[in-house]
């Protein structure tokens, strides 16, 4: 069952940015390029800029010219405030100089052009102008406050719309349906690649040439292709709206890939939040959220997706409004109190900006859109399809290891073959990722997926349930194993960790002969560390030692190391014995065993050690001595001590 707190799988998250209504204010602008909210005052010669950093905030008075059209910085240390008041130029303002250094750009195409926006590209090293008859690309020379003509394009427009986060501008001929894309990249001269123009499918409006509508388009970065997003609204023979996303290329002309089907019409918004396609309908305050890379089926060229899940509402939200303040900080009424209220949703108010910001004029506040990917995962109706939705969320990482964590909880276990899906799918995501070669999707792009490692598992999931006594240990080794066999399966190499855990529940439980078992058809992979793990073992499980030299002896050059486990754990006998099985009697270091036996202080195991080593002497150099290489004298010394000299 659902919590209430479930109900909803869309949040807004308050951006630190709070900026006076539009109703107390002459004007209010947004420069996603900076992220500066500007508001305009008194006049329209009182100014504050308000970001997110405290060196983004300013307050100025620019001089009365006239009401403002549009107002933003450039980027860079030296920011030149551009203004516009009319439609035939702007003005460029070095408001940081010690005294105020000014430039007008007018508009110098002839036939009564007007300017229709103005954007600075890379800082403050290029401006671009669009102005009704086409666009034009600028640099701009910050010391000397001047611009240099580059490029133009001659287009009717009759919108543009420029995206800073793609450097891309889109703008579409007036009295169509055509978009131009321009693409803005550094190292090439003019800084600007005109891409082919493309026409947008929309229905036709009585027979004549339809205007597509600014507020339909927008752009996406889904899985790192670009997209041209656009709303079509149905046409009398089909009522429900559509979102068609045209993939845009550097190379060649955008083509449509996707189909976004809403069973509805009206008004739409659209964000983008971690490649996943948000529509807000306005009419009935609901949104849908759509993946490209999640389900759809394919009709042709197309790819026609459906929403992941129905529509619903955002959460809603509080805000609390402060009183205003003079420019000293106080509040210009004494008994102004703060305010606390509930914002209505999907006002008329809002304004949505790429990719996911949304602006209430109303309450002069910010939100972004965020998903809540443990409500999202709740409401899909399968574990597995959870995980490959989560999978592809940059936060999706402890979602995922939380579904795996309640396989395992008492009551809410679920089915071996659930599990064995979710770690299969894990395990695909991290081969593919260490892989050069990734076509497991019949799509048009990879997306990349979250890599869940091996130690994560371990430690988030397994760890915590080893000494669970209400968990059934038979179930946490099956859950185990269920994971080393998907690694299986996908040839990726078992950490030994997961090895050492089964092998300690199997042993702590005393199921010798599943272990016996395991070991014998390698379940369990040989290596040294589980080696040296069955060694430590042996005062629980006597066998294990045998366990361990068998698991060394089929390890390649793995001599040494059996010998240093057998004399660091006292078995000096033992591992004598073990020197005579391989051969090594000749070669083996006599100081090396000589030292353990000393110190073990055993004086009837130094006698039997030391003994061994001499008749070795003998019959390699037909004298009983040590030779001086072997530097044994002090052990020597001690044999004297302990049982006289040799006769």
């Amino acid at each position: 069952m659902m919590s209430s707190k479930s109900v909803h799988y869309l949040e807004l998250e308050e951006i630190p940015i709070h900026f006076d209504s539009i109703n107390k204010v002459e004007g209010a602008f947004f420069d996603l390029y900076n992220f500066q909210m500007f508001t305009v005052h008194r006049g329209n010669t009182d100014v504050k800029a308000k970001g997110l950093r405290e060196e983004d905030n300013f307050k100025m008075t620019i001089p009365p010219k006239g009401p403002v059209l549009s107002i933003k910085f450039s980027g860079g240390d030296q920011k030149i405030l551009s203004i516009q008041r009319k439609k035939t130029h702007v003005e460029f303002v070095n408001v940081f100089a010690s005294h105020n250094q000014e430039v007008v750009l007018p508009v110098k195409s002839p036939g009564g052009s007007e300017v229709v926006s103005f954007h600075w590209l890379f800082k403050n090293e290029f401006l671009i102008l669009i102005l009704t008859t086409g666009v034009e690309i600028y640099q701009f020379i910050a010391h000397r406050l001047q611009f240099r003509y580059l490029k133009g394009y001659s287009i009717n427009v009759a919108w543009a719309q420029y995206f800073p986060d793609e450097l891309t501008l889109l703008v579409c001929a007036k009295s169509s349906n055509i978009i131009y894309p321009f693409l803005f990249r550094k190292g090439i001269s003019p800084p600007v690649i005109r891409l082919p123009k493309f026409e947008v499918d929309i229905p036709t409006v009585r027979g004549l040439k339809p205007q597509l509508p600014e507020q339909d388009v927008s752009l996406a970065r889904l899985y790192k292709a670009v997209y041209v997003c656009v709303v079509r609204n149905g046409s009398q023979g089909q009522q429900d709206a559509e979102v068609l996303l045209y993939h845009l290329i550097p190379d060649g002309a955008a083509k449509m890939m996707h189909v976004l089907v809403m069973h509805c019409s009206g008004r739409f918004m659209i964000s983008v939040v971690d490649s996943i396609v948000v529509v807000h309908h306005q009419v009935s305050k609901t949104s849908m959220i759509f993946d490209i890379a999640f389900g759809g089926e394919k009709k042709g060229s197309l790819y026609r997706h459906y929403p992941v899940l129905a529509p619903l509402p955002i959460a809603p939200c509080t805000l609390t409004l402060h009183p205003s303040t003079t420019s000293s900080g106080k509040p210009t009424s004494p008994s102004q109190q703060p305010q606390t209220l509930h914002p209505e949703m999907y006002s008329s108010k809002w304004v949505p900006f790429p990719p996911r910001v949304i602006v209430d004029a109303q309450y002069g506040v910010m939100w972004w859109i965020k998903l809540k990917l443990n409500a999202v995962r709740s409401m899909l109706p399968s574990k597995d399809g959870a995980v490959d939705f989560l999978l592809l969320r940059r936060d999706g990482r402890e979602v995922i290891l939380n579904i795996c964590r309640e396989s395992l909880e008492p009551g809410q276990q679920y089915p071996l073959n659930i599990v064995s899906s979710i770690f299969d799918r894990m395990n695909l995501a991290c081969k593919l990722a260490n892989s050069t070669t990734n076509n497991q999707d019949q799509l048009p792009f990879k997306p990349d997926r979250l890599v869940i490692d091996q130690k994560q598992v371990y430690t988030k999931v397994f760890v915590p349930f080893i000494d669970r006594k209400d968990l059934p240990y038979k179930f946490l080794v099956a859950t185990v194993m269920e994971y080393i066999r998907s690694l299986h399966k996908l040839h990726i190499p078992v950490e030994h960790f997961l090895y050492e855990l089964v092998i300690n529940l199997l042993i702590e439980n005393k199921c010798f002969y599943q272990l016996h078992q395991f070991l014998q058809y390698h379940v369990i992979s040989d290596s040294r560390p589980l080696a040296c793990l069955l060694l430590s073992r042996e005062l629980v499980y006597p066998p294990a030692q045998q366990l361990a030299l068998d698991m060394f002896k089929r390890l390649s050059d793995s001599d040494s190391d059996i010998i240093d486990i057998l004399l660091s754990s006292g078995q000096l006998l033992t591992a004598l014995r073990f020197v005579k099985s391989v051969g090594k009697v000749d070669t083996v270091s006599a100081r090396q065993f000589l030292e353990a036996a000393a110190n073990e202080g055993d004086k009837m195991l130094f006698n039997a050690v030391y003994k061994f080593f001499e008749e070795r002497n003998v019959r390699l150099r037909k004298s009983a001595e040590f030779p001086h290489g072997e530097d044994c004298k002090q052990y020597e010394h001690l044999y004297r001590k302990w049982f006289g000299s040799q006769d």
